[in-house]
């Protein structure tokens, strides 16, 4: 569909730089998300906070991860099982406590990660036309 503005369906894909933006967006938004969920941890123990911070740093890279890699299945799949062992971490008998929002809000950042790295992306030339 052409008019005076040129193709309207570029309009609905990201170009390059707005894919970048997006990413980073992203990255710093859900990244002070998690530093506040993480706010509210003084009171566990020394090894309950190395084993929260070595899970909760894994699934951030493996959400970075779906986002920089050009091996984009073998990123979610790698995304997918920091996640799950996360939450199955989370359950293990009260042993680990999640802060309770910290879940949903790596869960909602990997999901919207993988969305952008599906979207259609033209380069600069063509969005221009």
């Amino acid at each position: 569909m052409r008019n005076k503005f040129g193709n309207l369906s570029n309009y609905l894909k990201l170009t390059r730089k707005e894919y970048d933006a997006s990413i980073n967006a992203l990255n710093l938004f859900f990244g002070a998300v998690i530093g506040v969920n993480l706010g509210g941890i003084e009171e566990i123990g020394l090894q309950q906070y190395v084993v929260l911070l070595t899970a909760t740093s894994t699934a951030v890279t493996t959400i970075l991860f779906v986002s920089y890699s050009e091996r984009r299945y073998w990123s979610i799949f790698l995304m997918l099982l920091a996640l799950i062992g996360l939450w199955k971490l989370g359950n293990q008998d009260q042993l680990y406590e999640l802060p309770p929002k910290l879940l949903p809000t790596l869960g909602l950042w990997a999901a919207i990660a993988v969305l952008t790295e599906f979207a259609d992306i033209v380069d600069n030339t063509e969005s221009e036309k």
